[in-house]
C-alpha cells in the first residue's frame, strides 16, 4: 500500500515538474528575447499537454479521471499569472468559451446524477428520497470533499429559493421545528434591517469607491438571498425519526444536519437553559444567537454536525427546538428529563 501511494506521488510530480519548468522559463532571458513566440507554446503546454500527461498518469490508478478538470483550471490560473498581459488574448478567449462550458457541465452531470438518484429510490419505494441529500451524493461523485459541499451550498440556494412550498401533510415520524420558535419572523425583521443597512453603506462607500461599493453591495444581497433561501428550506427538510434504521436525523433547512443513532443518544432534555460553553456543546439552529430551543439531547458518542460549505462541528451535546415536543418525545421512545 505503501509502495502504491509513493509510486503516486511519483506520478503527480512529473507535471508538477513540468509547471515549475514553464513558470522558469517566462523568467529567462530566452522569453524575453521572443515572449510572442513562446507564450503561444507555453499557453498549449498548460492547457493541454500537462492536463493530457496528468490523465494518462492517472488514468489506472484509484485517483478520479475528473481531477484532469483541476490541473487543466491550474493551468488557466498560472498562465493569468505568468504571462504578460500582452500577450494574453488567447487565454482571454479559452476563458470566454471554456469556463462557461465546464460550468454547464458540471451543472448537467450534478442534474442528472440527481434524477439517477431519484428514480432509484423510486424503484426501491424509499422514504429517504430528499433533494438535498441527493444533491450532496452528486456533488461529492464530481468533486469529493469540501469543493462538492461547496457546490452543494451554492445549487441549493437557488433551488430551495425558487421551489415551491411544500403542501403534503407531515407524515408521523417528521417533525417541524420552526412554526412555533417564531424564527421565521425574527429573521425576517433582521434581513430587512440588513438590506437597509447595506444600500446605507453601498452611498456612504460610493463616495469613496464605486467598485468597493458595488462588491459589498453584492456581497451583502447575496448573504440575504442566502438566508432567504435557508428559510424556505425549513419546511421542505424536516427533523425525521427513522425507525428502519433506528436513527434520528436533525435538520435545520440545509443550513444544518446531522445523523445519531438511537443507541448513541443518552438522555433528553426539555429544557430552555442555554448550553454552558464548551467546544462538544451545539445548536442545531443555523441562527443560534436569534432562535431558541427547548430540548437538549445528550450523546454518549459524538457526531458531527455538517453545516453549509461542508463546515463541520463535532459536538455530544445539541440544543435545538421542537414544535410537537410530546409527541417526538413519545415517537423516539426515550424517556426525557425535566428541567
Amino acid at each position: 500500500m505503501i509502495k502504491k501511494l509513493k509510486l503516486q506521488h511519483l506520478k503527480l510530480a512529473i507535471p508538477l515538474f513540468l509547471l515549475v519548468f514553464l513558470v522558469g522559463l517566462v523568467k529567462t532571458q530566452t522569453f524575453q528575447a521572443d515572449p510572442s513566440g513562446l507564450s503561444f507554446g507555453i499557453l498549449l503546454d498548460l492547457l493541454i499537454t500537462i492536463p493530457i500527461v496528468y490523465f494518462l498518469l492517472i488514468r489506472k490508478t484509484d485517483i478520479p479521471n475528473f481531477t484532469t478538470l483541476y490541473v487543466f483550471l491550474i493551468g488557466i490560473f498560472a498562465a493569468s499569472f505568468i504571462l504578460p498581459n500582452d500577450q494574453q488574448s488567447l487565454l482571454d478567449k479559452v476563458k470566454l468559451i471554456a469556463i462557461p462550458i465546464i460550468e454547464i457541465g458540471i451543472l448537467s452531470t450534478v442534474i442528472y446524477k440527481i434524477f439517477a438518484l431519484k428514480k432509484s429510490f423510486k424503484s426501491k419505494k424509499s422514504d429517504t428520497n430528499d433533494f438535498y441529500d441527493n444533491l450532496l451524493v452528486a456533488c461529492n461523485e464530481i468533486f469529493p470533499g469540501r469543493v462538492g459541499r461547496v457546490l452543494a451550498t451554492e445549487v441549493s440556494v437557488f433551488y430551495y429559493l425558487f421551489a415551491p412550498r411544500r403542501k403534503s401533510a407531515l407524515r408521523k415520524h417528521e417533525f417541524t421545528y420552526f412554526k412555533k420558535s417564531g424564527i421565521v419572523s425574527v429573521v425576517g425583521v433582521f434581513l430587512f434591517l440588513v438590506l437597509v443597512e447595506t444600500i446605507v453603506a453601498h452611498i456612504l462607500l460610493e463616495k469613496w469607491n464605486v467598485y468597493v461599493a458595488w462588491v459589498m453591495t453584492g456581497l451583502g444581497l447575496y448573504t440575504i438571498i442566502q438566508i432567504l433561501a435557508i428559510l424556505r428550506s425549513l419546511n421542505k427538510r424536516l427533523i425525521l425519526i427513522d425507525h428502519e434504521t433506528k436513527e434520528l436525523r436533525l435538520r435545520y433547512g440545509f443550513g444544518c444536519q446531522s445523523t445519531i443513532p438511537f443507541s448513541h443518544i443518552e438522555r433528553i432534555e426539555k429544557s430552555r437553559k442555554s448550553l454552558p460553553k464548551d467546544k462538544y456543546n451545539t445548536c442545531l439552529s443555523l441562527f443560534d444567537l436569534l432562535d431558541t430551543h427547548n430540548t437538549i439531547l445528550y450523546l454518549n458518542e459524538t457526531q458531527v454536525l455538517n453545516k453549509i460549505y461542508g463546515i463541520q462541528k463535532k459536538y455530544k451535546t445539541i440544543a435545538l427546538h421542537i414544535d410537537e415536543q410530546d409527541a417526538f418525545l413519545d415517537e423516539l421512545g426515550i424517556s426525557e428529563n425535566n428541567t
